[in-house]
């Protein structure tokens, strides 16, 4: 496990990075305007993104580093963010599950996303 340290502070977030590898992730927290029902109200968009090198072998004893990236992007007004921590709670409990079944390199789950209504 990686300790991140803060990288960099930024108008819309911050950056942490491994200062011993090329590990970093991302906040980055915008807002926007949005109508719900006739109301106009405010729209969060957070983003979280990680991105690393992979060392890996292309070949016989052929290495290369394979830039790999992971981000979530939630959306919603703040009056459903209790919705919005259901929903993204609810599914990284099964990211695992996916991992395992190989979704994250092209194949279709097996096991089904379960949400809490």
């Amino acid at each position: 496990m990686s300790d991140l340290t803060l990288k960099q502070q930024e108008n819309t977030g911050v950056v942490y990075a491994d200062p011993a590898s090329n590990l970093t992730v991302r906040f980055r927290n915008t807002s926007s305007q949005k109508t719900l029902n006739g109301v106009t109200t405010k729209n969060c968009i957070c983003e979280i993104i990680a991105n690393d090198e992979n060392e890996v072998e292309v070949a016989d004893s052929i290495m290369a580093k394979d830039a790999v990236s992971v981000r979530v992007r939630v959306s919603g007004s703040p009056l459903s963010e209790a919705r919005l921590v259901s929903i993204i709670t609810a599914i990284g409990a099964k990211l695992a599950t996916w991992g395992a079944e190989h979704c994250f390199i092209g194949f279709n789950p097996t096991t089904k996303p379960t949400i809490p209504v």
